[in-house]
């Protein structure tokens, strides 16, 4: 499977880090993929909710609208969208009516030009591409990747798989491994969980 680079103005930096953002799902170029039309089904209008629950005088919504837009951000690896999100995150946490416009403007430029970077990459990729295995997978490597996807996607799911399937993450990551994972996903935390996935099947 062929991901294209993305597209980004001469000297300017990459919208989409997109080697960064394969190396965060454990090098699977099509679990990428997947997660990368995730995130442009779920957020092209991410910006714009965000605005309608701060002028609702929803703030705590908004707030964590933005924190999961930057997780989010984080596990496709595009640095503006996660800094415009964190500006804007930071903005809204004490809770004051007075949310600074022109982070949620930043953020919806950015969202727009990452979600326009998207396409490019996925245009890249031919339709009916299948991955293919390594020839030799690590125990729980399917089990691994299904996991790496949830966190990726930000789907809650991910936290009944590491119960379920504990002791098969305990073989494939190792102790120290899974307590980092679960400890970070039982709080909620899918881009540390999904880090500490990474680093544990180096």
């Amino acid at each position: 499977m062929t991901i294209a680079e993305p597209l980004s103005p001469a000297g300017a930096p990459a919208l989409l880090d997109v080697a960064d953002g394969i190396a965060r799902v454990m090098g699977d170029r099509a679990l990428y993929a997947r997660v990368l039309r995730r995130f442009r089904d779920d957020y092209q209008h991410g910006a714009a909710r965000i605005g309608a629950a701060i002028d609702a005088g929803d703030l705590r919504l908004a707030h964590r609208m933005a924190h999961t837009l930057k997780g989010a951000a984080g596990m496709i690896s595009a640095p503006a969208v996660l800094r415009h999100a964190s500006a804007l995150e930071l903005a809204l946490r004490g809770g004051s009516a007075r949310c600074n416009g022109a982070a949620l403007g930043a953020l919806d430029t950015a969202l727009d030009a990452v979600l326009q970077a998207i396409d490019a990459v996925l245009a890249g990729e031919p339709a009916r591409a299948v991955a293919v295995a390594p020839a030799a997978a690590p125990p729980g490597h399917a089990l691994v990747g299904r996991l790496a996807a949830l966190l990726a996607s930000g789907d809650g799911a991910a936290i009944d798989v590491i119960d379920e399937h504990g002791a098969s993450l305990q073989v494939a990551l190792g102790m120290a491994g899974y307590d980092a994972l679960a400890l970070a996903a039982n709080e909620f935390d899918f881009e540390g969980a999904l880090e500490a996935l990474r680093r544990a099947g180096r």
